[in-house]
């Protein structure tokens, strides 16, 4: 097990703007790096998302970025309200997050949670003529294979959701 003063300089390195993403406060890549590093084993089987925003780029092409800027802020404390405080939570990119899961091996669980989070971000709308949407890939992750792998994964699960008419999860099969 993990000593607690290394415990105890894990949260601190976590709470280190370094690896913090300005806008929403989650993890930035560095920071996810980080988080799962130290995850333990207990921590696995996890449930891996990959989120997209479906329209970002029209929220800002027709709102401006401080919109476009809200919506992301937006979609991360939504992300913080559906998830449980030792999950991990990251911004990964422009309009992607990642969401890490622990513990969760059943499939269903896991495309109900992110349908949950598809379908309340459905309830933000932003203007007359801009509804928030995003799409999720998720991946099961037994721990054995590396993170890069299973976000490469997730993408295409991603993709899938995405030419599914978006706003859609879909779990990534072999």
């Amino acid at each position: 097990a993990m000593g607690f003063t290394a415990y105890r300089e894990r949260e601190r390195l976590l709470e280190d703007e370094a690896y913090r993403d300005y806008l929403t406060g989650l993890l930035n890549r560095r920071g996810l790096d980080a988080a799962i590093a130290s995850l333990h084993k207990e921590d696995k089987p996890s449930a891996v998302f990959l989120f997209d925003l479906d329209n970002l780029k029209q929220t800002n092409d027709t709102l401006g970025h401080a919109e476009g800027d809200m919506l992301i802020r937006r979609f991360g404390e939504l992300l913080q309200a559906n998830t449980r405080e030792s999950d991990i939570l990251a911004r990964f990119g422009g309009d992607e997050f990642i969401v890490v899961m622990k513990r969760m091996d059943a499939e269903e669980n896991a495309l109900k949670k992110g349908e949950e989070i598809c379908r309340a971000i459905q309830s933000t709308r932003l203007s007359e003529m801009v509804f928030a949407s995003c799409s999720a890939g998720i991946v099961i992750w037994s721990g054995e294979e590396p993170i890069n792998l299973i976000i490469k994964r997730a993408d295409e699960a991603l993709y899938c959701a995405k030419t599914n008419g978006k706003r859609g999860c879909c779990i990534w099969k072999k």
